[in-house]
């Protein structure tokens, strides 16, 4: 039982963390256009490196590249309401 717990608790630290770099892509691309498409673009760079990581395992991919594809669906979805494009 105490194993199952332990992975709530490192499940629940890992809503948190993703919450708060949602909310710092936020800040930081609301900034101005050319921050908010230079963090997308180094954001895809990542994604892309992740995508050919001979060192990962197909889970460890999966959740990665399930985090980074928000985080570019976030900026994509602040620019489009500031008005800017991708």
């Amino acid at each position: 039982m105490k194993r199952n717990e332990d992975i709530e608790v490192l499940s629940g630290q890992l809503v948190a963390q993703t919450m708060m770099i949602q909310m710092l892509i936020g800040q930081a691309t609301l900034h101005g256009p050319d921050r908010g498409a230079e963090l997308r673009h180094a954001i895809v760079a990542g994604l892309g490196a992740i995508k050919g990581n001979p060192n990962m395992t197909q889970r460890e991919k999966f959740g990665c590249e399930k985090t980074l594809e928000d985080a570019i669906d976030t900026i994509d979805q602040l620019r489009k309401r500031a008005g800017w494009s991708k």
